[in-house]
């Protein structure tokens, strides 16, 4: 029986419970590493570590103490936080992962895009912010609209669009208090290091896929949508309704995005727009997409899992042999996100 170790699981419970079901499904052994009881899960369990998985050395510590007497055989996370944290205990224990000395290309969103700018054409205009007088600098030599953010956050945290110059210092101000370590433990990883980007027009796009000893394999794509405002997505199809001019484009492209990060042995969810100026790269992050698109869509549209392909991955396993065509279902499968308007309480009629 093969152990996997994983660090943290999705916060919606419905998207938690997938992977664990998947992996009893392969015969795994499943250990956890978190920082608090993962309720409506113990079942799926075979142990648990509790940790504060902010904290890297002690995490790391109590793996290593569990490793002594347990064979690990593959560690992976489901969201970007811990992303550094598995790429470091992969290295410890010797098993697939990224290389902790490139990793943060895929956790700095300053690092990624820089990383990306080697690759013509996939990134929009972008810089550093430092200070307030440093980003009216870039609003003048980037122009509006742009996009500021957190180069380390996650899930839509922190993202605001600036569309005139009498906001940029109000908005700029908002942004620090926003995206205070004490009010979001996630800022912690690099407190107070922004961005500011080129707005990109046109639909936004994810490509979900996996990179095992170098290779890109590529499940699909999903069209999305996100809200004006902030940017938070609402709704997630797969696979992609766009041409197949376009989906080549964007498959090819994504290609070289991943490789320019240099990431390896491990999941990825890639986010662009298709603009006038073709296919555009927002960021990419290293672990499986939320959004119930790892967890459901994929596995409901095409009847293959990507979770399991994920697992035997970073367990070693070779995933080439058995990699099907995720887009060639017979059904598209759709989340869909009621924006509420107001506060009060959602009801369905099955009458």
């Amino acid at each position: 029986m093969k152990t996997i170790l994983f660090i943290n699981l999705r916060s919606h419970k419905v998207e938690r419970i997938q992977p664990l079901i998947e992996a009893k499904e392969l015969g795994y052994k499943v250990v956890l590493v978190t920082d608090k009881n993962p309720n409506l899960v113990s079942n799926y369990l075979d142990e648990i570590i509790y940790t504060d998985t902010y904290n890297t050395d002690q995490t790391l510590e109590k793996v290593l103490t569990y490793a002594k007497e347990n064979k690990i055989d593959g560690v992976c996370t489901w969201s970007d936080k811990d992303v550094e944290l598995v790429s470091i205990i992969a290295e410890k224990l010797k098993l697939p992962g990224i290389n902790p000395q490139i990793v943060k290309n895929a956790r700095n969103k300053y690092d990624m895009r820089l990383a990306f700018s080697k690759v013509k054409g996939i990134s929009p205009k972008f810089g550093k912010v430092n200070n307030e007088k440093n980003l009216n600098e870039l609003v003048k030599e980037i122009g509006m609209p742009g996009i500021l953010k957190p180069v380390g956050a996650s899930g839509s945290k922190g993202i605001f669009k600036i569309e005139n110059s009498e906001n940029i210092n109000e908005t700029y101000n908002t942004l620090l208090n926003a995206t205070s370590p004490t009010k979001d433990k996630v800022y912690s990883y690099y407190p107070n290091e922004y961005i500011y980007e080129e707005y990109l027009e046109g639909n936004e796009v994810s490509v979900e896929g996996l990179v095992q000893n170098n290779k890109v394999f590529i499940v699909g794509i999903t069209d999305k949508d996100v809200t004006n405002t902030f940017s938070l997505e609402y709704i997630a199809i797969f696979p992609s309704s766009k041409n197949e001019e376009i989906k080549e484009e964007i498959k090819e492209k994504a290609k070289l995005a991943i490789k320019s990060l240099g990431i390896n042995n491990c999941a990825f969810h890639l986010e662009g727009r298709v603009t006038k100026k073709g296919f555009k790269v927002i960021e990419c992050a290293a672990r499986p997409g939320g959004g119930f698109i790892t967890s459901h869509l994929i596995k409901m549209s095409s009847g293959h899992s990507f979770i399991k392909r994920i697992l035997k991955m970073s367990t070693g396993e070779d995933i080439s042999e058995d990699w099907p065509n995720f887009e060639q279902g017979e059904k598209k499968a759709c989340f869909y996100s009621l924006m509420a308007k107001r506060d009060g309480i959602f009801k369905m009629s099955m009458g």
